[in-house]
């Protein structure tokens, strides 16, 4: 018995298709410039954008102790009285011209003339003005770090401030024991402290509040999680 052609609901062959035969993949057609390639995202991955680095150190609680110090210090140096009527600039011409008139200077004589003379300016400037711009947090980022870091360059590019609070308190306490020995040398080993006037003592109490600030220094910010020093 033969049949006409395939039953109602029986797939239509192709013509030129022979059974076994796999069927023609689907044409492909050019895509467009600017439209994603088949099996692409939609839009282009944009990579991360690099994280930025936290400030080192910001102003933290060591700046008041530090800048109350600068002012104290430089108060009593210019300001007050130092002996009786007599302010800085009055003792130190006349210790110079003491020396000048001196036939034999002892080691304490000129101990307290380099004092008066340069080594109060020097010690001042090197106990008030580092813990002051530390605790203010000005070594911020790298480049401060490169050109204001110091001997504690290397420890701070690391992110460890430890090394720099120490360093600078060292400075500003050795600073503070040269204010104490040469008013004690001055007044006798301290015998006649009471003849001193205002001015030394703001001088001594502004060093030691450089001190804590240097110790107590910046605040650090927290690091992202998995930041990492470069």
């Amino acid at each position: 018995m033969t049949h006409g052609g395939p039953g109602p609901g029986y797939p239509q062959q192709q013509p030129g298709w022979q059974p076994g035969q796999q069927p023609h993949p689907p044409q492909q057609y050019p895509v467009p410039p600017g439209y994603p390639q088949q099996g692409q995202p939609p839009y282009p991955v944009q990579p991360p954008p690099p994280q930025q680095e936290p400030p080192l150190t910001l102003p933290g609680w060591g700046a008041i102790p530090a800048v109350l110090g600068v002012l104290l210090a430089v108060l009593g140096l210019f300001a007050f009285k130092w002996a009786g009527d007599a302010a800085f600039g009055d003792v130190s011409a006349a210790v110079r011209e003491a020396a000048r008139n001196a036939t034999d200077l002892t080691a304490s004589d000129r101990w307290v003339k380099v004092y008066l003379g340069q080594g109060v300016f020097i010690a001042l400037a090197l106990a008030a003005i580092p813990p002051a711009l530390w605790s203010l947090g000005t070594l911020r980022s790298r480049e401060s770090i490169k050109s204001r870091g110091g001997l504690t360059k290397k420890s701070l590019s690391e992110g460890r401030t430890g090394p720099t609070r120490i360093m600078l308190s060292a400075i500003a306490g050795l600073c503070l024991l040269y204010h104490v020995v040469t008013l004690l040398i001055m007044t006798d080993g301290g015998r006649h402290l009471g003849s001193l006037g205002p001015g030394p003592w703001l001088l001594v109490v502004g060093t030691a509040l450089s001190v804590a600030g240097a110790a107590i220094g910046p605040r650090v910010p927290p690091r992202h999680p998995g930041w990492r020093p470069r």
